[in-house]
């Protein structure tokens, strides 16, 4: 049975959080009544995620309670691609082809969307005139182990986004009303990978997969520090009671160096400068990270005043709702809520 009240409630899962609202509805213009963050015990913390939704919304004897959720499934991916012309870009069959031999994705074993990069509207190969695309998606396995999941906890997905592209929209739409006219290079790192983007004007111009993550720190950690193994690093760096200031430039190095690699051929292909880094998903007291890498590559850090950014899209907060101390890494959750083509549409007449 579902919980048919109007109340909405927004979620972005992560393998670190859950974040959560719940909001007056899921028609703009809302407002947003509650923000909850749920800090995950274990990659299956069923229980311990249900208690907390419970304890946001009001199932009323309902088994299930309507969501709009973004996710992060287990081998998900998001690919820039240029075809040589517009209409090679046309052919379905030469798509399919290409995401097997240049990105190894089946498009038989997946769920996949194809997306303009100019805008990120979902690719039409019978009216675009674009060669410019986005692949993106998932093992269909991965995201029907999400929806389980999600189920298992109480709630029932009316939506389920792949959060890693919901956030670039965000971003996108965030740099037009804030006239960010600068590329920006974006990262979302997790515990085994990352992805590297970079924004201008809207458009992705740069999306690339780096194949580690945070758990390639965790052997330089206990290197540096003499540590007795690697789940003793591990629990150092999340514990937040360490200052990574002096070391945090040589455990990220690597890292560094990918993103170096990625802006600077950017830089030269294009003679634009990108002057800012903006960073998700990561947890509050993985803040350092951002900072370091931004320090190392000499670039600003993008701190959304989201505030103002989300009135611009017909979301308040309610009564007790502060957005003044909250990172870049809930921009996810609240572009669940955005209908950036609005903006797009309003533009235009």
């Amino acid at each position: 049975m579902l919980n048919s009240k109007a109340k909405g409630l927004y979620l972005d899962i992560s393998e670190f959080s859950v974040l959560a609202a719940r909001t007056s509805g899921f028609k703009l213009p809302i407002t947003i009544e509650a923000l909850e963050e749920y800090s995950l015990k274990s990659p299956d913390d069923v229980d311990g995620v249900r208690a907390f939704i419970e304890g946001l919304v009001d199932f009323k004897g309902s088994s299930y309670f309507v969501s709009r959720a973004g996710v992060y499934p287990s081998g998900g991916f998001v690919r820039y691609f240029e075809a040589e012309s517009v209409h090679k870009a046309k052919d379905l069959a030469y798509l399919s082809e290409v995401l097997k031999t240049d990105f190894g994705v089946d498009p038989e074993s997946n769920q996949v969307a194809i997306l303009d990069a100019n805008n990120g509207s979902d690719f039409d190969p019978k009216s675009s005139l674009t060669k410019q695309l986005v692949f993106c998606g998932a093992p269909t396995a991965a995201f029907q182990a999400k929806q389980k999941e999600l189920l298992q906890c109480g709630v029932y997905p009316e939506r389920m986004e792949l959060s890693t592209i919901t956030t670039l929209g965000g971003i996108s739409d965030y740099a037009k009303f804030h006239c960010l006219n600068n590329p920006i290079l974006c990262l979302e790192i997790t515990s085994t990978s990352a992805n590297i983007f970079i924004m201008n004007r809207g458009k992705i111009d740069v999306a690339r997969a780096v194949p580690f993550g945070l758990d390639s720190i965790f052997p330089l950690l206990q290197k540096e520090l003499g540590l007795k193994d690697e789940s003793s690093a591990r629990k150092l760096f999340y514990s937040n009671t360490f200052d990574f200031a002096e070391i945090g430039p040589k455990l990220l190095r690597r890292m560094t160096k990918e993103l170096q690699a990625s802006a600077g051929f950017y830089e030269v292909q294009t003679g634009l400068t990108i002057e800012n880094v903006f960073t998700s998903v990561l947890p509050k007291n993985l803040s350092w990270v951002a900072k370091t890498l931004a320090d190392s590559l000499g670039l600003g850090i993008v701190k959304p005043d989201l505030e103002k950014w989300l009135e611009s899209l017909n979301i308040e907060g309610g009564e007790g709702v502060d957005f003044s101390n909250m990172g870049s890494r809930w921009m996810s959750l609240f572009s669940l809520m955005g209908e950036f083509h609005l903006r797009e549409e309003a533009e235009d007449e």
